[in-house]
């Protein structure tokens, strides 16, 4: 059944500039940092190839993000990057950007599940073959792993299902403990920097190092975007500028503090040692200091940086299901809100059990969930930007109190970028390319799963309350143009 503008149900206002900041930043700044180093060393070939490739990743984003403070700030709406496309393309348009949104938030949990019980395993290797279940893709599934894995993705999902309130004060909490102790063990560690261990600093070409971890980065600086999701629920004493301006600083900030923790790890130990090591930086400071408290206190922050990114993304996932659905492009029961605590129960309970099938299948679904999920950023991101040129030209007349810096040209810059890094994955033989088969199978099932809710979505909303519905603080002059 459709629902009435009036009848609408709403989310509370009540996260503030800290909130929001704490939100991008601890999305962004998770665990790759300790789990993905040596993935980031093998497949770029040396630390020079990967310190450029993580700075070009954020050169290449910046532009891109840079389009959402005009976004956010000219439609500060739920359903973000699904908001945007519709406004500017369409109902169609606003179900795969809206998809791709829900998608890469999903396959985050998901990863971040898998993450902390390869940290875990790490404190206490035993868990790694006590009680083993099964094996998936030749990686085998034991139970005191699968048990955190899924306690982890239970608990989240109740806390959320409490409120906002809540989440993200505990990710304001975990993103200062994160930083805290990621700084505090870097001071200790570069005491014991040797250079030499850099040597040599590249061990294939450069574009071709550079252009592979450019594929697998965009999965670890991401999550900034979570933060669009959450406009409508900013507290009413923060500007549309000050939620725009948190996405940046969050981006920034976090990506520099990737750079910093791979090549710290590379200098203190030889970087070719790190690049089969599950947690290397913890390895690194276990070997430098000879004591395995450095490793354990990184470990922890990384630890805490999981539960972090998970809380964040899964805030952003559901409620971009719940808005989906109060819109007519999924089913109905993905917007129904609990009566006590006000938040998305459906949309809580589908993102659990996805995130939980993850830990079903274990470290054999590990990278490919980064590849697919780095290919969805783009797709959405580039979602984003395109929506911001075309309403430029169709609606001129919509309020844009932070309008993109740069203007046109940071936008064309943008544009060519989203196509390159689309283009770099799908053509076979690039070496950014999606692996056969199970990427492309990966990918394949997730984009089914979408379409078959298309199918299934709220009929019942026409286009008229659909349009009143997703965009019901935009003027009325401005949604009814052609």
């Amino acid at each position: 059944m459709s629902q009435s503008v009036e009848n609408k149900t709403h989310l509370k206002k009540a996260i503030t500039f800290n909130g929001f900041l704490g939100m991008g930043i601890g999305c962004v700044f998770g665990a790759s940092w300790l789990v993905l180093t040596g993935t980031w060393l093998s497949t770029a070939g040396g630390p020079s190839n990967a310190a450029l490739a993580i700075l070009l990743c954020l050169l290449i984003e910046l532009p891109l993000a840079l389009a959402y403070l005009e976004a956010i700030s000219a439609v500060p709406l739920a359903g973000g990057e699904a908001a945007y496309s519709y406004l500017a393309f369409g109902s169609f348009a606003a179900m795969i950007a809206g998809w791709f949104g829900v998608l890469v938030n999903i396959i985050l949990c998901a990863w971040e599940a898998l993450a902390i019980t390869t940290m875990l395993g790490y404190l206490l290797p035993s868990m790694k073959s006590a009680a083993i279940f099964y094996e998936v893709g030749g990686f085998a599934v034991s139970a005191p792993l699968l048990i955190i894995g899924l306690l982890l993705v239970a608990g989240i999902g109740m806390m959320q299902h409490r409120g906002v309130k809540l989440s993200s004060t505990l990710q304001t909490v975990i993103t200062v403990t994160v930083l805290t102790l990621v700084i505090v063990s870097l001071i200790a560690c570069s005491f014991y920097i040797n250079l030499e261990n850099l040597s040599p600093l590249q061990s294939k070409p450069t574009f071709a190092g550079v252009v592979a971890l450019l594929a697998l980065l965009p999965f670890s600086i991401a999550g900034w975007e979570t933060i669009a999701k959450g406009a409508e629920e900013a507290s009413a004493s923060l500007s549309r500028k000050k939620t725009a301006l948190a996405l940046i600083i969050s981006l920034v900030i976090a990506t520099f503090m990737y750079l910093i923790t791979m090549l710290v790890p590379s200098a203190i130990v030889p970087w070719q040692s790190l690049m089969t090591m599950d947690i290397p930086f913890a390895h690194a400071a276990e070997i430098v200091t000879g004591t395995p408290v450095w490793g354990l206190v990184l470990t922890a922050a990384a630890c805490c940086g999981v539960v972090g990114v998970y809380n964040a993304c899964f805030y952003g996932a559901t409620r971009l299901l719940m808005y989906m659905s109060q819109v007519g492009l999924i089913p109905a029961a993905f917007s129904r809100l609990h009566p006590v605590y006000h938040t998305p129960t459906v949309a809580i309970l589908f993102v659990s059990l996805i995130a939980a099938s993850a830990c079903l299948l274990g470290k054999a679904v590990f990278l490919p969930l980064v590849t697919v999920a780095a290919f969805s950023y783009i797709v959405l991101w580039g979602s984003t930007l395109f929506s911001v040129m075309r309403l430029r030209k169709l609606r001129p007349e919509l309020p844009r109190p932070l309008p993109t810096p740069g203007g046109k040209f940071t936008l064309a810059v943008g544009a060519i970028v989203t196509l390159l890094m689309a283009a770099a994955m799908l053509v076979p033989g690039s070496p950014a390319s999606l692996k056969w088969p199970y990427e492309h199978l990966l990918l394949g099932v997730l984009l089914v799963i979408g379409m078959i809710l298309y199918l299934l979505r709220d009929k019942s909303v026409s286009g008229e309350e659909q349009a009143k519905l997703i965009l019901e603080n935009i003027p009325t002059e401005i949604v009814k143009k052609d």
